[in-house]
């Protein structure tokens, strides 16, 4: 009987530690008689099947590629929390039947920098692509409109690098409101928007300001608004917590206290 092989992968907690994240098990089936050694064989990685992609081209941040639901901690706020975790696991139980079925996303935003909307939207986003096993994309605006502007400049029969983002199941638009304002960037956005909206397809956003203050034309505000439910975070600084929460247990490791 042929051994299975070992494969050498990386040591990131986020990658699968049997096929390294290629979504492949490869195995050297020995010595065939008559024939002499095989070249290696490969199988789908069972271990891969919902959880990881074949080159995960999500676009999630790479410190939330692992993210989800059950790691975001709803209790690291000082305010009241439990509406958001309510509507934060519905989107995930729910996606399909509510959600999708309505044509929403939420709209995350806050004015506190850090308040843990980017790693909320890769958590609900990752946790439901699992979950349903779907075409999910996460940019920010910015990196969209980059995407867009390549676009006008690829060669003849080169794809559009953006055009996923108009055509997935789920998006994450992150930072809006952040962008390079001009009339195409504004013109593009509306077109990815509208666009998504009349295809029935959800959009997740995060923003510092609320939809309503965005610097935007009105015709583009009110297509947000309809694909959205407008949450706001609490306005904490989760990542500074955990910045001064670090540093303490750095200088404790030092000083011994």
């Amino acid at each position: 009987m042929a051994r299975a092989k070992k494969i050498a992968v990386p040591s990131r907690s986020d990658v699968c530690p049997i096929c390294g994240g290629t979504t492949w098990k490869t195995y050297d089936a020995g010595i065939i008689p008559g024939y002499g050694r095989a070249n290696p064989f490969a199988t789908p990685c069972a271990a891969c099947t919902a959880k990881y992609r074949a080159e995960d081209e999500t676009g999630i941040p790479l410190e939330f590629c692992a993210a989800d639901l059950e790691k975001f901690k709803f209790d690291a706020y000082s305010q009241d929390t439990k509406n958001m975790r309510i509507i934060a696991r519905d989107f995930v139980e729910s996606f399909e039947t509510r959600w999708e079925a309505k044509k929403v996303g939420p709209y995350l935003w806050s004015e506190k920098a850090g308040s843990g909307k980017t790693f909320l939207l890769s958590c609900l986003a990752r946790s439901v692509m699992v979950k349903y096993n779907l075409q999910m994309r996460f940019v920010t605006s910015n990196d969209y409109l980059a995407a867009v502007s390549d676009s006008w400049k690829r060669e003849r029969g080169e794809s559009d690098k953006s055009e996923v983002y108009r055509q997935c199941r789920l998006l994450v638009l992150d930072d809006l409101g952040a962008e390079k304002k001009g009339d195409w960037q504004e013109s593009e956005l509306f077109r990815l928007i509208n666009g998504r909206v009349n295809d029935g397809k959800v959009t997740m956003f995060s923003s510092n300001m609320a939809p309503w203050d965005l610097k935007m034309s009105s015709r583009t505000i009110s297509r947000i608004r309809k694909a959205t439910i407008v949450l706001q975070m609490p306005e904490e600084s989760i990542r500074d917590k955990q910045s001064d929460e670090r540093q303490r247990n750095f200088l404790k490791d030092i000083l011994g206290e």
